[in-house]
């Protein structure tokens, strides 16, 4: 009997055990050991692991602050082993714990595990099984909230958005109701919907709590309203940074972005904000940071317009940088956007958009647009260069000699003017970015660099070294060789091979004969530049033609970089008008006039539609806008074949002009049949036959272009791979 009794209160003590059971016994037994067993030791986990993420994250105060630290599975790898420990104790609590009030917490907490470590499918999966299962209100809220930041980080803003609507008809808790605000505002922010975020990010902001966490939502707040240009609605948050305990390049980078919506606000004088800078500039503790108020101090000059004084702004806060490479980045944008823009001296803006991206990390989300300027620009600059180079040819060939000869020596000295003067901008974009200089006076933009480190010192100096003893390669004993050098000439007397020199005699020059053999020296190098450029100038038919050829090619070039990289219609359109003025034959006739419509305010009235369907009913371009007003039937498909057939039969009798009339005919009258390629292709084949080379090439890059999608576009490629090969 006893047996019997404690067989049955065993057998009670395992069913109440069992996690399947809805006993009191047994969920505060589960519940106890979950706790104890596993939770506790996952939210300590994943608070470290949050907290060391937080506290080593890496901000660009420059750039637009997220609402949310950015997720990155690389650095996610320093707290791998907390994120493994959280994912172990809530799989455990997963499978031994199913009936504990803690199940929902633990889920919760292994999809944010998930979610930092950028395995968005499983986190995804794992917040949606909560929702779906889950008796927890809070803890199914708090889920939704999650899916809705993992579909975020997904950049499926779409569904993140039909999440958010759900948690909107929902009565949230206050902690949930906060974080389902920042996510929200994070999703608008990715989405570019900045007033949206902006006013969500203020309501979270109510429901938190002093910290470093709020520092930054203000932060991210603040630069969103000045983005808006409303820098009223920025300053009270940037002002809000210092009161939430953040780091002090926060607190300082937010005290900067106060001062520019001061300065933004007061709309006059900015004398007050700009002292504020100085002084911020005489603390010790900004010493590190002066490239930043310097580069912060040109913004504001800019806004003004004071364009010279943003410019030693920029550049001191290029001289002051200490390995800053990313603010270096922003500094030459900004000198490039203005020498562009605003200055219109496109030469020295290609070089500041080339040292852009040499400090611009490539993960940057601005660096594949400003690559792109940078190469636009690069081609821009060489086109524009060979217009003004042919230009002065052509003047120099309507020249007599006398006048050339003048002419020559005038241009070369200003060759070398300019040359040296993009010398010393070039080195001096380069020294600012990679070598070391004095600090700047806190008083005074001007600076000094040690003379080693000065390009212009150093390019002075070598320029005296070589007056006096000309150009020597680096080498021992270079003062005692058989050589001559400046006002000295060292001449050695040769003996017998194998013997020491017999004597050593000394040759002094006057000041006169040095004087001469300058002159007689800078003469004959004069004559030989004067010679090279002579060269160059169209003196003869032939020359005259190619240095017009040169000209045609990059007005044409220049019209495509303003219309389709840079983006300037008007700058677009005059370039054109002014290829077709000069050059009424030019054999990028055709193209221009579509583009010329293309850019037309009315395409229907243009006068190049007109010209280019009159002049140029074949061309592709042509049928490219007459497509859209033929109404194309059945019995126009079938008409079309007719007349394909007939052309076609003439084609293989021989008959050229015959076969090449009907195949013109048929693409005009036809386009927009399904057979309009294969007229396209017939004309191609008849310029073969009648041996019409340049009207073949065009005709097949035409094709090419017009009828991507044609079934003859292999032939095509091949025919156009055999022309390029002769």
């Amino acid at each position: 009997m006893q047996k019997l009794f404690i067989l049955i209160a065993f057998s009670l003590l395992i069913t109440a055990c069992s996690q399947f059971s809805n006993s009191p016994m047994s969920k505060a037994w589960h519940n106890t050991n979950a706790r104890f067993n596993s939770l506790i030791i996952a939210r300590e986990n994943m608070k470290q692991a949050e907290k060391d993420l937080f506290d080593k994250r890496e901000e660009n105060y420059s750039s637009l602050m997220t609402i949310f630290v950015p997720i990155d599975s690389v650095k996610s790898q320093a707290v791998a082993t907390n994120l493994k420990e959280v994912i172990d104790k809530t799989s455990l609590i997963a499978e031994r714990h199913s009936n504990s009030k803690y199940l929902a917490e633990a889920y919760i907490l292994l999809g944010k595990s998930r979610l930092l470590k950028e395995d968005y499918i499983n986190a995804v999966e794992v917040f949606k099984f909560i929702n779906t299962t889950s008796s927890n209100e809070k803890g199914k809220h708090s889920a939704l909230i999650w899916l809705m930041r993992a579909y975020t980080e997904q950049k499926d803003y779409d569904t993140a958005l039909k999440v958010s609507e759900v948690l909107r008809t929902l009565d949230l808790n206050n902690e949930n109701t906060r974080d389902f605000y920042l996510t929200k505002a994070y999703l608008h922010q990715k989405r570019e919907e900045f007033a949206i975020s902006a006013a969500i990010g203020e309501e979270a902001l109510k429901l938190m709590s002093k910290g470093e966490k709020t520092a930054r939502v203000h932060y991210a707040v603040g630069q969103m309203y000045d983005l808006l240009g409303q820098p009223a609605k920025a300053m009270p948050h940037f002002q809000a940074v210092a009161k939430n305990r953040p780091n002090y390049d926060m607190e300082f980078y937010a005290r900067m972005n106060t001062l520019l919506d001061q300065a933004a606000a007061q709309r006059g004088s900015t004398a007050g904000v700009q002292e504020n800078f100085k002084k911020m500039l005489n603390d010790r503790k900004n010493a590190d940071l002066k490239d930043k108020i310097y580069f912060t101090m040109g913004g504001i000059e800019m806004k003004k317009q004071n364009y010279p004084k943003a410019i030693e702004y920029f550049n001191a806060s290029l001289r002051n940088s200490k390995g800053n490479s990313t603010q270096n980045a922003y500094t030459y944008l900004e000198l490039a956007e203005l020498h562009y823009n605003q200055l219109l001296k496109y030469d020295v803006a290609s070089m500041y958009y080339d040292s852009t991206l040499t400090a611009l990390p490539k993960t940057s989300t601005d660096y594949e647009r400003i690559a792109k300027r940078a190469i636009s620009l690069g081609d821009f600059v060489k086109y524009q260069k060979v217009l003004i180079v042919e230009d002065s040819l052509q003047r120099l060939a309507a020249m007599n000699p006398a006048a050339l000869d003048k002419t020559l020596e005038r241009v070369i000295k200003q060759k070398e003017e300019d040359e040296r003067h993009m010398q010393e901008m070039a080195q001096k974009i380069i020294s600012q970015n990679s070598i070391p200089v004095e600090r700047l006076s806190d008083k005074d933009a001007d600076f000094k660099r040690w003379a080693l480190y000065d390009p212009l010192v150093i390019s002075r100096n070598k320029s005296d070294f070589q007056q006096l003893w000309g150009s020597r390669p680096l080498e021992d004993n270079w003062r005692r060789k058989d050589k001559e050098a400046g006002s000295i000439s060292f001449k050695v007397e040769k003996g017998i091979v194998g013997q020491e020199p017999a004597s050593k005699q000394v040759l002094k020059q006057t000041p006169e004969e040095i004087k001469k053999q300058q002159d007689d020296k800078d003469a004959l190098a004069l004559e030989g530049k004067k010679k090279e450029l002579y060269d160059k100038v169209p003196t003869t038919a032939e020359k005259l033609i190619a240095s017009k050829r040169k000209q045609e090619e990059a007005y044409y070039q220049v019209g495509k970089i303003y219309k389709f990289q840079f983006n300037e219609p008007q700058n677009a359109i005059e370039t054109f008008q002014t290829l077709l003025a000069k050059f009424p034959t030019t054999v990028h006739e055709v193209e221009v006039l579509y583009l010329l419509t293309l850019l037309s305010e009315n395409q229907a009235t243009s006068p190049y539609r007109k010209t280019l369907i009159d002049k140029y009913p074949a061309s592709t371009y042509a049928r490219q806008l007459m497509r859209g007003n033929v109404q194309i039937t059945g019995d126009t498909e079938s008409k079309a074949g007719v007349v394909y057939s007939q052309a076609f039969n003439l084609f293989s009798n021989e008959s050229y002009d015959s076969a090449m009339k009907l195949a013109e005919d048929g693409l005009i009258t036809y386009t927009g049949t399904s057979i309009e390629d294969k007229f396209a292709m017939l004309r191609i084949f008849l310029f073969a036959k009648t041996e019409q080379k340049e009207a073949y090439k065009q005709a097949l890059n035409e094709f090419i272009q017009g009828y991507p999608s044609s079934s003859l576009m292999g032939r095509a490629k091949e025919m156009m791979a055999v022309v390029e090969k002769k």
